[in-house]
């Protein structure tokens, strides 16, 4: 009796921690995706702008001035947490995503009134330190997991490119509302609210996963110093360039500093994986050339849906050369379409759909193994590149426009476009260069498994 009792209830037994990994898989693909657009919102749109018109100008000013050092900050810090968390272990990643999301909650509460006060800059410097360790953390937690991995780069490419994107708000507050949405108040309190809830509750589920022995418990320093030597040489060279005249020799060497930084960044991670940072600077330059506003309202989902249907291509066709090829056809787009994009509606949603959906197939494409290599990657989208330092060289800052956003009425130029060709050629011959000299990570392991077999 003992015996039948015991086998009537094992199904059950084994039907619960099913239904509890299913029921898990779903919470971590949703706090990945929320964690990693909370945290690449609060990345690319500084604190409230729009929305301190009666803050001190001066504030303003600082707050925008210093917004692309913030960003480097905000970059850095995710790469080290993505660094540190994997020697921790995963369950110590959603721990440390779920805390600086607390911490960016906090934040927001207790500055809803910076403008007023005057610590606009402080405050977002915080904002963009905790949100690049909630980046990199939540990489760590989820990478290895092809639902949760491809969500958290969903959240975090589309609310890059939505921050990136933002038109620059019209003076007296009316006008789009989905972009004051998008630059008031970014996030709303209540997706912070439930974006801790849900990190939270993907935290919990790890008690149920099994404990596994961790790949790898060792500090990776090579993502730390590809990070460094990028995030160093892309925020300087561009800080110079705004502060000098930008004449072509000027604008070569800065390319080829940015070139070179790249190839050196590349080579510091581990096999081939420094692929995707080569196609990631490529692609944020000509992205950043495109001429993205005005553009109607119901555009306003594309960037995301773009991104999805490019991830979707770039995992199907996984060739880095088809990646950079219709990187450098977006550069020359840009440059073609500069002085028209103002007159024909068309061209700026084209232009901003092209993009999203070359940036998702380049992650797709060249994703690599590692949390820490696609960190990297993703820290070369949000720090400002060359081709917004050349835009901002007229005001002398490293924005689209005085006031961060890019402005609909701003002076045009094909110079950013045929700039960025130029860079994603250089990046180009970084790929070819790392091909012949690295072999993929993975090349020898079915051979090993035959050895083992036998």
């Amino acid at each position: 009796m003992g015996a039948k009792f015991a086998l009537a209830q094992q199904p059950h037994s084994i039907a619960a921690p099913i239904v509890v990994r299913r029921l898990a898989i779903r919470v971590e693909a949703v706090a990945a995706l929320l964690g990693a657009a909370v945290a690449g919102l609060l990345l690319m749109a500084p604190l409230d702008l729009a929305g301190t018109p009666e803050g001190p100008v001066l504030q303003l000013d600082l707050l925008v001035l210093n917004m692309p050092r913030a960003a480097a900050a905000g970059a850095a810090f995710a790469v080290v947490s993505a660094a540190l968390v994997v020697a921790l272990g995963r369950r110590t990643a959603w721990v440390a995503s779920c805390g600086s999301a607390v911490v960016l909650l906090v934040d927001q509460l207790w500055n809803r009134d910076a403008a007023a006060a005057g610590n606009l800059t402080t405050a977002n410097y915080i904002d963009c330190i905790f949100s690049g360790i909630l980046l990199g953390a939540l990489a760590v937690a989820v990478f290895g997991k092809p639902i949760a991995t491809g969500a958290y780069l969903i959240g975090a490419l589309g609310a890059i490119l939505i921050g990136d994107q933002t038109s620059l708000p019209p003076s007296g507050g009316g006008g789009n509302p989905l972009i004051q949405w998008a630059s008031v108040a970014t996030p709303p309190m209540w997706l912070l609210l439930l974006t801790v809830l849900l990190l939270a509750a993907g935290t919990a589920v790890q008690h149920f996963e099994p404990a596994g022995e961790e790949e790898n418990t060792d500090l990776a320093i090579g993502p730390i110093l590809s990070a460094l030597v990028l995030v160093t040489a892309t925020t300087l060279s561009t800080e110079w360039l705004v502060r000098h005249a930008g004449t072509p020799a000027q604008i070569g060497v800065t390319v080829a500093i940015t070139i070179g930084a790249a190839v050196v960044a590349a080579l510091l991670l581990p096999g081939r994986e420094g692929v995707l940072v080569l196609l990631a600077v490529a692609v944020a330059n000509a992205g950043s050339a495109v001429i993205a506003v005005p553009r109607p309202d119901w555009t306003a989902p594309l960037p995301v849906l773009a991104v999805v249907a490019g991830l979707a291509a770039g995992r199907r066709w996984r060739s880095p050369w088809i990646a950079l090829a219709v990187t450098g056809g977006l550069a020359v787009f840009a440059a073609l379409t500069a002085h028209a994009a103002h007159q024909y509606a068309v061209i700026p949603v084209l232009g901003v759909a092209l993009t999203a959906l070359i940036i998702g197939f380049c992650f797709g494409a060249a994703v690599p193994k590692t949390a820490g290599s696609a960190v990297v990657a993703m820290a070369v989208m949000i720090v400002p590149c060359l081709v917004v330092a050349l835009r901002g060289s007229s005001f002398g800052r490293v924005a689209y426009s005085p006031r961060w956003y890019r402005d609909p009425n701003a002076a045009t130029s094909a110079m950013p476009g045929w700039m960025a060709l130029v860079i994603t050629l250089g990046c180009a011959a970084g790929v070819y260069l790392l091909w012949r000299i690295r072999a993929p990570r993975d090349l020898a392991a079915p051979e090993s498994r035959r050895r083992l077999s036998a």
